[in-house]
């Protein structure tokens, strides 16, 4: 506070001090001169002067207490380098499988079960103001555990923008750049498996325009490696992904807007083999018992559930491309997303082409919207409205309900791989923006080639958290 402040609060508490003082000497004196009056005034005033110096000492001591606060304020935004956040997140899935007799025979038996299809720790951070990382191990998925993400970036590079290397979601299509976190159905579509390069070890980069209405990446990979990032080839075993997207909508603070992308995936596989394939849009499965030894503790062993539904073969060829579309539009608690791609080989002196397709619906019953990274071009937290709380007072958390069609061939001249085609509805219950139940009913219908078109259904329920 200034000398200003401070002196116009203490004018006034000296000046009715004052007057008090006047009124009680006036009041008991009535018979006193003009004089007498005049000479007690300017005693007042003079007691009111000797203040003067107090309180510019008092002005003194509370600028240098304003001057300590900044200090501190600025010290405690200035980020402690190096720096490191833990996260983490499991999903506990249970599911209940029903076949009927084509599916029996083609697949076998597909048992019930419960598993966690995920759970993983991370963490991230900084070392410079400019460099920052991420390491992330998951001890639910295959290898138990094994690597997911594990990268260094460096930002504000000229013309690039940010350089990555290490190991992460290569950019090439939605579902693949988004976080499983933020995924309306419990699997990604059957798109997913056969067409999409998802993690592999290299170097790119990423960047967006200031107005953050459009994104673009690209990348140079390894393909083909096992779950810890390695990868051991001569011939062939390498790929690129780029990806372009544009905001051409954005309104209300992104309560409504639209995305549009493109991507292309090149690959030369390892050894100028490759095997398109996919389970249905969803997964339970458990490790097999592995070796025994003396203690009588089997470690685990091969992993057993959801199979393959499709699956062209190992396919001898040099190199393949992908191309994909992407589409987003959000209105309120609405939201449309599809995407489409088209794999090209040439297989045996023929040019192949296997598409797939996907196309969802979800409406929020309680009013909520589905959030979107403008840095990234992904699907971002949903928020809900109010937290589930379980008493009087508490809320009901954010209810979405949703829908989704896919179709996949991998089926063209020489290769034989079958159509999948799977519906899927969906519940969603998020109880706050970090915990969520999910139930998925998926209806599978398999044309492979050589068997009769088979019929699965599939229920799962799961719980997620992540902090």
């Amino acid at each position: 506070m200034g000398r200003i402040a401070w002196n116009s609060v203490c004018y006034p508490i000296g000046l009715l001090l004052l007057l008090g003082s006047c009124q009680a000497v006036f009041g008991q004196q009535e018979g006193d001169d003009l004089g007498g009056r005049v000479a007690f005034a300017e005693e007042a005033t003079a007691a009111i002067v000797d203040v003067e110096p107090q309180l510019t000492d008092t002005d003194q001591r509370l600028g240098e207490l304003e001057k300590m606060v900044q200090d501190l304020q600025a010290k405690a935004a200035k980020k402690t380098l190096p720096s490191v956040t833990i996260n983490g997140v499991f999903q506990a899935d249970a599911g209940w499988i029903q076949q009927d007799a084509a599916s029996r025979r083609k697949y076998g038996d597909i048992q019930d079960g419960a598993d966690f299809r995920r759970a993983r720790l991370s963490a991230k951070g900084s070392v410079t103001e400019t460099t920052n990382y991420f390491f992330q191990m998951d001890f639910g998925f295959f290898g138990r555990p094994t690597f997911t993400d594990v990268w260094v970036e460096q930002t504000q590079v000229p013309v690039l923008g940010n350089v990555r290397i290490g190991q992460w979601k290569q950019p090439f299509s939605l579902e693949v750049v988004s976080s499983f976190r933020y995924t309306t159905f419990m699997e990604r579509s059957s798109l997913f498996q056969p067409f999409t390069p998802f993690r592999h070890m290299g170097i790119g980069f990423y960047d967006h325009t200031e107005e953050l209405d459009a994104t673009w990446a690209a990348s140079v990979f390894r393909s083909g490696q096992d779950q810890f990032g390695g990868t051991l080839t001569d011939d062939g075993g390498w790929g690129t992904a780029e990806r372009l997207t544009i905001l051409p909508m954005w309104l209300e603070g992104g309560n409504r807007y639209l995305h549009i992308g493109a991507g292309h995936f090149f690959n030369a596989p390892g050894d100028e083999t490759i095997n398109f394939r996919t389970i249905p849009e969803f997964y339970i499965g458990a490790n097999g018992p592995g070796a025994v030894g003396s203690s009588g503790q089997a470690v685990p062993g091969g992993a057993n559930g959801t199979p393959f539904f499709v699956a062209t073969g190992n396919l001898n060829v040099s190199s393949y491309h992908v191309v994909g579309s992407e589409l987003l539009w959000v209105d309120g608690p609405i939201s449309l997303q599809s995407e489409a791609m088209v794999t090209m080989c040439d297989f045996q002196g023929q040019s192949c082409a296997l598409p797939g397709v996907y196309a969802q619906a979800g409406w929020f019953l309680t009013g909520e919207h589905r959030p979107y990274d403008r840095k990234q071009g992904a699907i971002d937290r949903v928020i809900p409205k109010e937290n589930f709380v379980y008493n009087a007072a508490g809320g009901s958390g954010a209810w979405e309900v949703a829908t989704r069609f896919s179709w996949l061939d991998l089926s063209d001249h020489d290769i034989k791989g079958g159509q999948l085609t799977d519906w899927t509805a969906g519940v969603n219950w998020y109880w706050n923006p970090y915990t969520k139940l999910v139930f998925n009913y998926v209806h599978s219908m398999a044309n492979v080639p050589g068997s009769p078109q088979s019929q699965t259904d599939m229920f799962g329920l799961r719980a997620q958290v992540d902090f």
